[in-house]
């Protein structure tokens, strides 16, 4: 009884011991799970002096609806003058270059990067934006109901998802081929006094 009853537990400890051994090999062969690359939304407001007449403030990103990726822009004017319509651009590149670039003075030259894509919205009128003020740019209904001294609604998104899924490997939002993130300016400024003005970031 004795003899049978070692010999058991002998086998039972050679099956534990090979499970476990089992495990440990196909634990070692498993590849990491790659992170998930991202996109980002920033607006561009060069430290410390606001340079531009008018500079963005705030952005917003999401899906809702699916063919929106930035419906909402906030912008505040730095300008003397009356401003009654301004353009808004933008730039795709990678994550760490935007980063740089968003708060990069108009004297302060960054050094050359590729730029993957680029934008610029239609002319949007805003009444009169005077000096101190802010003014939400967006699709109707808004997306962030931040105070804001004016709201001028427009028809499209200022960025719109069909022009950055390129950058995807199949079209769908969680699969970015790197880390980017685009950076949105006001590249155009009409004045009151029928004066203009155009600019873009370094």
């Amino acid at each position: 009884m004795n003899h049978r009853i070692g010999r058991s537990a002998f086998a039972l400890i050679m099956l534990l011991t090979l499970t476990v051994q089992l495990n440990v090999g196909q634990a070692g062969v498993q590849e990491p799970q790659p992170s998930k690359k991202k996109f980002t939304v920033t607006g561009y407001y060069p430290y410390p002096v606001p340079c531009h007449p008018a500079l963005v403030t705030a952005v917003s990103i999401g899906s809702q609806p699916p063919e929106v990726l930035t419906a909402q822009v906030t912008i505040k004017s730095h300008s003397a003058k009356p401003i009654i319509a301004v353009k808004l651009s933008w730039d795709v590149y990678k994550w760490d270059v935007a980063m740089k670039k968003r708060k990069a003075g108009c004297d302060e030259s960054t050094s050359a990067a590729e730029t993957f894509l680029s934008g610029t919205s239609p002319l949007v009128n805003l009444g009169q934006l005077a000096q101190n003020e802010t003014c939400h740019i967006s699709t109707n209904p808004l997306v962030i109901k931040s105070p804001a001294t004016k709201t001028a609604f427009v028809a499209e998104p200022i960025i719109k998802w069909d022009e950055v899924k390129s950058l995807t490997a199949d079209g769908k939002r969680g699969s970015f081929k790197d880390d980017y993130a685009a950076v949105i300016y006001v590249s155009e400024i009409h004045f009151a006094d029928g004066s203009h003005w155009t600019g873009a970031i370094k």
